[in-house]
């Protein structure tokens, strides 16, 4: 198990294509569903559509795991058609372009598999938001031990993360908007403690008692940013927020951003889906009259 950052992430893969083979081939634009329930997301004025909800700690993890696999093959990729531009020779030219056409056949083949099981493709842009966190504390085996022996200890309530390693369920941040504001709880947090030790490691360096004096002064502020801090994470979260934690991320969305001529695409297949929709709605009878 691994601490993942509360940032959202936002991964730009760019398409990659050599000269001497096929490039990567752009997917089609989204298609709305047959009930028109399409889910963008606008952001910055740019718009992007849910292509996928990954439902699990697991299958998020996966995912992470196989854009990182797929980003490299991408990186090894193009480093070879380099070296095959840089060649000095024919036969190491040619060696190269071989190597090359490999790795692009294994680049293909795997970014179509995140086609067909993300809607992920290298030539577009994606954006993450995580909408459910666990908070997670790690437990030594003695700690599991009492936890597990007291007579309220729920098994839910402690996360296997493999290596023999187990961790509590602190705490569980459901909604986008609740993660955001997580996020920003924490990294207040974090920022605080932060200046305080920069202060802390600055104090012994200094010389004069006019900076001294300054630094103490600059400390007791550090300080007093520090417990707002805490008092307001606790005041949010109802609990004190542990020195060492860790975040996983156990339910996310996946969007992708439209250009403007998919945006118009896919307004004209919702447009049309609705008309379709009016069509086959049956028409009300009218009381007849007596």
């Amino acid at each position: 198990m691994k601490t993942l950052a509360l940032l959202f992430s936002v991964l730009a893969l760019g398409a990659y294509a050599a000269d001497e083979a096929k490039p990567v081939a752009a997917p089609a634009a989204p298609e709305a569903p047959k009930d028109v329930q399409v889910e963008v997301l606008d952001v910055d004025g740019k718009r992007f559509v849910l292509v996928k909800n990954i439902g699990s700690a697991e299958e998020f993890a996966n995912f992470e795991q196989n854009v990182k696999v797929i980003s490299q093959e991408k990186a090894d990729a193009t480093q070879v058609k380099q070296l095959a531009e840089l060649a000095l020779t024919t036969p190491e030219r040619e060696a190269r372009t071989r190597e090359l056409e490999g790795k692009l056949a294994r680049l293909q083949a795997d970014n179509t598999a995140m086609a067909k099981a993300y809607g992920f493709d290298l030539s577009r842009q994606y954006t993450v938001i995580p909408t459910k966190l666990l908070i997670l504390t790690a437990l030594s085996n003695d700690d599991y031990i009492k936890l597990a022996a007291g007579k309220d200890f729920k098994a839910e309530s402690v996360i296997n993360g493999g290596d023999n390693k187990k961790f509590l369920l602190k705490d569980t941040v459901t909604g986008a908007v609740d993660v955001e504001s997580f996020k920003l709880l924490v990294q207040r947090v974090l920022e605080s403690r932060k200046a305080l030790q920069q202060l802390v490691d600055l104090q012994p360096r200094l010389t004069k008692e006019e900076d001294k004096k300054k630094v103490e002064e600059a400390l007791k502020n550090a300080q007093s940013e520090v417990n707002k801090a805490l008092e307001e994470f606790k005041k949010a979260r109802t609990y004190d927020l542990p020195n060492e934690l860790t975040i996983q991320t156990a339910e996310a969305k996946l969007y992708t951003l439209l250009s403007d001529e998919e945006k118009k695409s896919l307004q004209a297949q919702v447009d049309s889906k609705k008309d379709e929709a009016k069509k086959d709605e049956k028409p009300v009878a009218s009381p007849e009259k007596k």
